[in-house]
């Protein structure tokens, strides 16, 4: 990976124990000026951020050096020594610092949240060129899944006939589960092409980071404003059953454009939705059924993604 000057710099300076939990006072300061940061966290919040990028660095291929998280303690909880928590508040400021050292993880959603703003740019760089933060590999990556699966029929996107106007994937939010004060929404998904229905499961914060990548794309229409994040009662079935009918909404609406449709990320996102989903229903087995040999998506090789395994398919902590 290409070295680059480090832009920021986190320090845990305290921590605090409420009922026996222990929260760190994290602040991050952009050296490049501006206010800093502040922020509390557990270590479990910390290692559940830690799992979402090792995600998405296998997803993306991402080329940046290994980072160790700090390992728990198996023998006693290192909120019982005062001494553990000072040693544990400094491996985890070791470990922020690494991060936070590749910038190809800052538009990464866990991580964008915890930056401070950004300082006021002068006329010279605001006339620079932006960096280009979309991931370079997702075609080889894509491909990869699908040479994988070889053997199973996908639903992918296919190119729209002149006068088309049918749209080929529609959404409808089913069930949700609470876990670990967050919610997982089952999604159901139908591709009126082909007539394959499939479930999956989805988090707020997963699909706002493929909003992030779709702002990526150049576009010549305005991209349907994704839902604003805010606190949702996770208790109370009327706020999860609007934000519900929020999610719903913008994944119809943004897959309504044939441009998004097509684009590498929403590819991606059909496929793995796939993958890591159970398929429901019958299909039709027509010559329009899209596979590995008649999409516009064709495998190189039957290469498989290295360390891809049936954890992947589990349900990943999430925040709605």
């Amino acid at each position: 990976m290409k070295q680059s000057a480090q832009r920021y710099s986190v320090k845990i300076p305290k921590h605090e124990t409420i009922d026996k939990k222990v929260y760190y006072t994290i602040s991050i300061c952009n050296l490049e000026g501006g206010e800093p940061k502040e922020l509390k966290k557990r270590y479990s919040e910390l290692e559940s951020m830690h799992q979402k990028i090792l995600e998405w660095i296998q997803i993306f291929k991402i080329k940046i050096p290994v980072i160790h998280f700090p390992k728990k303690k198996f023998l006693f909880h290192t909120n019982q020594s005062e001494e553990s928590i000072i040693k544990r508040r400094g491996e985890l400021q070791q470990y922020l610092n690494e991060i936070l050292a590749c910038p190809e993880l800052h538009c990464l959603g866990v991580i964008e949240e915890m930056l401070p703003k950004e300082p006021k740019l002068s006329a010279q760089k605001q006339n620079d060129t932006p960096v280009d933060r979309r991931w370079q590999e997702i075609q080889q990556l894509k491909e990869s899944y699908l040479a994988k699966h070889g053997d199973s029929i996908f639903s992918l996107p296919q190119k729209k006939i002149e006068q088309q106007s049918k749209q080929q994937y529609i959404f409808k939010f089913e069930d949700h589960l609470i876990f670990d004060d967050s919610a997982l929404y089952t999604i159901q998904a139908t591709d009126t092409i082909t007539n394959k229905s499939w479930r999956f499961t989805q988090r707020f914060q997963d699909l706002r980071d493929y909003h992030r990548q779709i702002k990526n794309i150049h576009l010549d229409f305005p991209l349907p404003n994704f839902p604003e994040k805010k606190l949702v009662n996770i208790s109370d079935a009327a706020d999860l059953r609007d934000r519900k009918s929020q999610l719903e909404d913008y994944l119809n609406r943004i897959f309504k454009y044939q441009t998004i449709v097509e684009s590498d990320i929403m590819v991606f996102f059909i496929a793995k939705s796939q993958l890591d989903g159970n398929e429901i229903g019958c299909r039709s087995k027509g010559t329009s059924q899209t596979t590995l040999e008649n999409s516009s998506i064709k495998s190189k090789s039957q290469t498989t993604i290295e360390q891809f395994d049936d954890d992947h398919k589990q349900p990943r902590k999430i925040t709605c």
